[in-house]
Formats: structure tokens, sequence, C-alpha cells
């Protein structure tokens, strides 16, 4: 019987399986064994949707009512038709085509294979697609490879991790308030890891510290940071007062490598907008693309604040 009930693949989604597609070793998704890898990382537009399809399969995404055809390596393939000779749904037909040509115009493939073909649909990974394919983002609907990446932080705290965790389990219910939430717990988890490690260097560096030129403190700093940050309960504020002494002491170059201004400024503004567009009632909701987007960058800043916090500790 089809599987009609399904939830239809993203283009998002799409891509990033194309992607794990030109770059996976495992000989046993393909019928005959094919790969990329073997063939130099070129082949067939019609060779990358039927990977696509095995990965699909094998991670759960897609039930295989239809059996993978046994083909040669390169060749055009056939038009694929839904309920017939694939087990993707029409629109997720029309989003293998999107993804193909995304692809192309991130200059991750291009055309042509050397010593056999010249234009589409036969390509090859660019060096550019080759860098790609090592820095491949992995979405929340690999519950393993993601949660292999939040393990994989140093040191990270295992409230955190379980934040993250249940929040990955929301996501994968179609819960995504519920997820976008379980994330907010995490990132504020994360600041007031921040904050204590943040306390304990102050007052380890005290006597040693000096400020900036413009900043307000000129000593005292763990007195007063401990002072400002109590002024108010909300998270946001808390961490707002945290950049301003960090921006405002003349602080390690150890730990101000770590994560610079732009990126401690964007996981602000994550902390206000998890705080106030989901965690108190309002009439924005989440949608899979946008909560699977958040899934896919916060984990950039969870292992940025962590290594923070270590550093902070250590030094």
């Amino acid at each position: 019987m089809l599987n009609t009930k399904r939830k239809t693949l993203t283009t998002y989604v799409i891509k990033n399986l194309m992607l794990e597609a030109l770059s996976t070793e495992d000989v046993k998704l393909d019928p005959q064994g094919h790969i990329f890898k073997t063939y130099g990382y070129s082949g067939s537009q019609y060779n990358l949707f039927r990977l696509t399809e095995a990965l699909a399969i094998n991670k759960g995404l897609l039930m295989e009512n239809v059996k993978l055809p046994r083909i040669a390596w390169g060749v055009t393939g056939e038009n694929l038709y839904e309920n017939s000779n694939t087990n993707f749904k029409r629109k997720e037909i029309e989003s293998l085509f999107e993804g193909f040509a995304l692809l192309l115009n991130q200059n991750i493939i291009a055309p042509g294979i050397y010593g056999e073909a010249t234009i589409l649909p036969a390509f090859h990974v660019t060096d550019h697609g080759h860098a790609c394919l090592k820095e491949r983002a992995i979405l929340p609907y690999d519950s393993d490879g993601y949660l292999g990446q939040v393990r994989s932080i140093s040191n990270i705290d295992k409230w955190v991790q379980h934040y993250l965790t249940e929040a990955l389990r929301c996501f994968n219910a179609s819960c995504y308030q519920a997820s976008t939430i379980m994330v907010g717990l995490a990132a504020e988890k994360i600041v007031l890891d921040l904050l204590e490690a943040f306390k304990i260097y102050l007052k380890k560096h005290d006597a040693n510290l000096q400020s900036n030129q413009k900043f307000k403190i000129k000593n005292n700093f763990s007195v007063e940071f401990e002072k400002d940050v109590n002024k108010k309960w909300q998270i946001s504020y808390k961490y707002s007062q945290f950049e301003e002494y960090f921006k405002g002491i003349k602080l390690d170059t150890t730990i101000t490598g770590i994560i610079d201004e732009s990126a401690r400024n964007t996981f602000y503004q994550y902390i206000r907008l998890l705080r106030n567009e989901v965690s108190h009632p309002t009439d924005v909701l989440k949608d899979e693309t946008e909560t699977m987007l958040l899934f896919v960058s916060f984990i950039k800043y969870v292992k940025l604040q962590t290594d923070l916090i270590n550093a902070l500790k250590i030094l």
C-alpha cells in the first residue's frame, strides 16, 4: 500500500539529501553499489536522483513501495512518475529539479564530465563543491547525525544537550512551536552558564583588568557585573549586560578571539526572538522550514558559546 500520509519533503531537505548523496561512501545504498566517489565525483542527473531517493528510504523519510532500478552509471535515465517508477511524490520530483538547479547555481556542481560528456545531464562536482560537501549541515530529521554533532562539542552542558534532544523529538513529531521553545531553553542555559563563567573569570583577574576608555565601569568589575546582571530577570537583558562588559574590558585575546562581535550579536537576536515570539503567548506560528533553519544555524552558536565558556573557566 502506498504511503500517502507522510510529510512531503521540502526542497531544502531534498537539496541536503543530494549533498549527502554526492559525498556518501555507503555502497549499500545503490542496488549495484554505485557511488559518486567511485566515478571521480561525476555522473548523471538521474544517478543523483536515484541515490538521493535511496538515502531518503534509508533514513525512513520514504517508504520503499517501488524498488529502485538497477541501471548502469552515467545513463540519462528515465522520467520520474509518482506512484510508478519512484517513491517520491510529484511535488518532491519537482523539488529534485529545483534542488539540482540550486546546486548548479551555487557552483557545487557543473555541467560535463571530462572525456565523456560536455553538457547536462552529465555533471561533475567542482572544487568549491568538494569544500561544501565537507561542511554540509546535518538537518534535524537525521536524529543520530544531528545529536552526534551536539555530543561532539567539547564539554557541552548536559542540560543543553537534553533540551536539544527534546527539541529534536518535537521537530520530528511536527510540533514546531514546542521544538522552538526547547531550543530557547537550551539558549537560556547557555547564557546562564556563560554569565557564571564570566563572573568567575572577573573575580579571578579583577586586580589586573582594565576598562576601555569609554566604558562606564573602571574597577571592581566582578562586583559591578553581578549587580547589573541581577537588575532584571529577562535572559536577553542579562546577555546584553555580558556583551557590554565583554566589549568594555580589555580582555585576553585568547578569549576575544573565540567568538567575534557579529556572532555574539546574532546569538543575542536568537535569544530575543525565541523568548518574545515563542515562549510568550503571541500569534506567531513556526513552520517546518523556519524551525529547520533554526536548528541548522543554532548548533554553530552552541559550539561557539560553549568554547567561550570553557576558555573562561580555564584562564
